[in-house]
């Protein structure tokens, strides 16, 4: 209708500069259109000097439209657009080859629908007016004589990095404007905001053609795994998974150690959601790595089955992380966690009770001088642990070096603090004005008696029931059952508001009122928690000898706070379309990044060994990242040195999974957003396969490249002959109504 009203299209008019194409002076149709008017006004108070001011005011309006609009067309309206000149630009058709372009959807296979685009009337038209630039890519953009031969092999795809490629391959060449034609999968990397406005300062428009549907109801995906890349021996572990669905329903998500079956659970899909996540948890054994396999059982009719799985690897350390438990009093709960870690191989407890004001009682050494101070003054000495239980001990026991010295413990040492409720604990022990106090998850009341001697029953979150460390059976329903039939705690201690960005994983019920009682938020590269309780040990003394629940709690929770507490030099890798990513960290025994050092890394795999060359990541020192490209699929066993004038320093080893090509079966459905977002960043248009009539107008529209100006007459378009022919019979009617005709 648009198009009808006023000749040429939303976006002409968007690009173009409206104008008079007339030679004569704007001042010449200001005097014509006021001679006029006072002529009309005139005229009609002449004939209508009955009517009233209101009415003869109306009907003057009405005419001094007219004659505007009459004046207007008699200066020629016009609007000036910039287009390609024909023959003097090329324009590049970029075309995806990668694997994902092989899917059917849903009867035709998606490399078939874009050479249905190349050989329709609208791209034919284009490669007649301008000069083609074909290319093809997958991971990158290559030149090609033609599309016959394009088969859909690429093992991962990189739409902006093509895309960049291909602007800069043609730089000296006049480009009108790109054209491409893709499902948007990105398995190499998402379309960054950098390489984004690398693109769009090139200037020339991106034109994009969606191929593939957007909504696939017969397919499950899975579309992540998250879990720790690595554990201690005997821990559970709990595994976020997320499925791309499209439509209600239920998935089986399914655990494996190799061969081995861990675990499964029941994912139920709403339909008012496209991607839903659930917990999936089991427990690993004795050190070493494990290559674990996720999967989700296939829906009815689902045919492409290589995103219904995922693989993770986690080693199980060797190491025994350290807990350092600081307590001031003598109390049932250390006593019970001792007991519950005794045996443990995977954490060590190390306990400092305080028995006179210089006093110190050492439990779990395993030096003699450990501790033998008292509470470190040190970094070196405090970072060693890697998780900190504060009990019931007032915060003026220890010196301002000290407190600071538990904040860097949390913030730069990456640990795990805990704070343990008691008459002389949290706000009662005046925690909540100190610096370690800001950084805890929730803020402490100052009031003396916070600290209740009352029983409450404990009650698990919906977030609590997400947590392995939380599990005291496999089962979700007897879960639940475990925790509700837990005797009373016997004592309590009030909180303020939680932080923002804290999360309460274990509740109190006090008669009508629930409040938080195991609450956690991060803080810098740690934790910190509050468990506003020093009664668990009700549990173990009103349970019987046979229910270990307490002891599994204790033994769970302190496995908790070290499980993903970095080490000095900690080494990731990713597997990244047909690439391994690698990024290491380093720092000394005081936890300051090492900015001197070099890295030697290496990735091996049956056999095959590669060099990674690593770079320093600009503004974080001691970091460095860096790439290969692998074409084994299996285990990459990734191992660093660290050097220091020429002496190595320090070791590490990851391992990642690497599925070549695997990538590409994941994402199936058109990333619509991300094809439009690169058409809309660079001034182009999306378009659908069926809907391409308008490509040749958009593309010879492009201000880049070699352009003409055209001055297309606006004077003729219908809409202004409907305004006059509107104005008159509205004139008339009113003077119908009035009785002046």
């Amino acid at each position: 209708m648009f198009e009808w009203l006023f000749k040429y299209t939303r976006a002409e008019f968007a690009r173009g500069e409206i104008m008079l194409a007339a030679d004569w002076p704007w001042w010449l149709l200001a005097a014509a259109f006021a001679v006029g008017a006072l002529l009309l006004a005139a005229l009609a108070w002449h004939r209508g000097r009955q009517l009233g001011w209101p009415r003869l005011l109306v009907l003057c309006a009405l005419q001094w439209a007219m004659l505007a609009v009459a004046l207007l067309l008699l200066w020629r309206p016009s609007l000036l657009l910039k287009t390609l000149r024909p023959g003097e630009n090329a324009v590049a058709i970029l075309l995806d080859v990668s694997a994902s372009m092989a899917t059917v959807d849903p009867d035709l296979a998606r490399s078939a629908q874009a050479q249905q685009v190349l050989d329709s009337a609208p791209l034919r038209q284009l490669t007649r007016e301008y000069k083609p630039r074909r290319y093809q890519f997958d991971r990158d953009a290559r030149p090609v004589e033609s599309f016959e031969a394009a088969a859909p092999t690429g093992s991962s795809t990189a739409v902006g990095g093509s895309v960049l490629q291909l602007l800069r391959g043609l730089q000296s060449t006049p480009l009108g404007a790109v054209v491409l034609i893709s499902d948007g999968a990105d398995s190499a990397g998402a379309l960054d905001a950098e390489q984004l406005a690398a693109i769009a300062g090139f200037g020339v428009p991106v034109h994009v053609v969606g191929i593939g549907r957007e909504t696939m109801p017969e397919d499950l995906e899975l579309q992540d795994v998250l879990l720790p890349g690595k554990t201690l021996p005997g821990t559970s572990l709990s595994a976020r998974v997320t499925v791309r669905h499209d439509g209600a329903g239920t998935a089986r998500i399914k655990a494996y150690d190799g061969q081995r079956f861990l675990a499964s659970t029941d994912l139920t899909l709403p339909a008012d959601a496209a991607i839903t996540s659930g917990f999936i948890g089991f427990e690993l054994g004795d050190s070493g790595y494990r290559n674990l396999r996720f999967t989700i059982d296939p829906r009815q009719g689902e045919r492409e089955l290589g995103n219904n799985s995922r693989t993770r690897v986690v080693q199980v350390a060797p190491r025994r992380a350290s807990v350092l438990y600081v307590e001031g009093e003598p109390r049932w709960e250390l006593k019970f966690m001792r007991r519950a870690l005794d045996k443990d191989r995977g954490v060590r407890l190390v306990s400092l009770l305080r028995t006179s004001p210089n006093g110190y009682y050492r439990q779990g050494v395993d030096q003699p001088d450990e501790l033998k101070t008292g509470f470190p003054l040190d970094r070196p000495t405090l970072f060693r642990y890697d998780a900190i239980v504060i009990g019931s001990m007032p915060a003026a026991w220890f010196k301002p070096a000290q407190l600071r010295l538990l904040r860097e413990f949390v913030s730069d040492r990456g640990g795990s603090l805990l704070m343990l409720a008691g008459p002389n604990g949290l706000g009662g022990g005046g925690w909540g004005n100190t610096e370690v106090g800001r950084l805890l998850p929730a803020q402490l009341s100052d009031d003396a008696n916070s600290f209740v001697r009352q029983q409450a029953q404990v009650e698990l979150t919906p977030r609590g029931r997400r947590e392995a460390m939380l599990k005291l059976a496999e089962d979700g329903v007897a879960n639940d059952q475990a925790w509700a039939s837990l005797p009373k705690i016997a004592d309590y201690q009030s909180l303020g508001a939680l932080r923002p960005a804290a999360v309460s994983l274990l509740n109190l019920r006090v008669g009508e009122r629930v409040q938080p009682l195991l609450v956690t938020q991060p803080y810098g590269r740690g934790h910190a928690s509050i468990l506003a309780t020093g009664g668990t040990w009700r549990w173990q003394m009103l349970l019987p000898l046979a229910d270990q629940r307490h002891e599994q709690f204790w033994r769970q929770l302190l496995r908790g706070l070290v499980a993903e507490v970095p080490e000095p030099f900690e080494l990731q890798a990713r597997s990244q379309g047909d690439r391994l990513v690698v990024r290491a960290e380093l720092r000394d025994e005081s936890w300051v990044p090492v900015r001197d050092a070099t890295l030697s890394v290496s990735a091996s795999s049956g056999g095959e060994s590669l060099q990674l060359p690593m770079q320093p990541v600009a503004g974080q020192p001691g970091s460095h990242v860096g790439e290969v490209a692998v074409a084994r699929s299996g285990a990459w066993f990734v191992d660093a040195t660290a050097r220091r004038g020429g002496k190595a320093v320090a070791s590490a080893r990851t391992v990642v999974q690497h599925d070549q090509g695997g990538a590409e079966a994941f994402s199936l459905r058109q990333n619509r957003a991300l094809l439009e977002q690169l058409a809309r960043a660079t001034g182009g248009q999306y378009w659908q396969t069926g809907n391409l009539a308008g490509l040749p107008d958009a593309v010879r529209a492009s201000a880049a490249g070699v352009t003409r100006q055209e001055l297309r007459p606006l004077w003729d378009a219908p809409a202004f002959f409907l305004l006059l022919l509107l104005l008159k019979a509205t004139e008339w009617l009113l003077r119908r109504r009035w009785s002046v005709v």
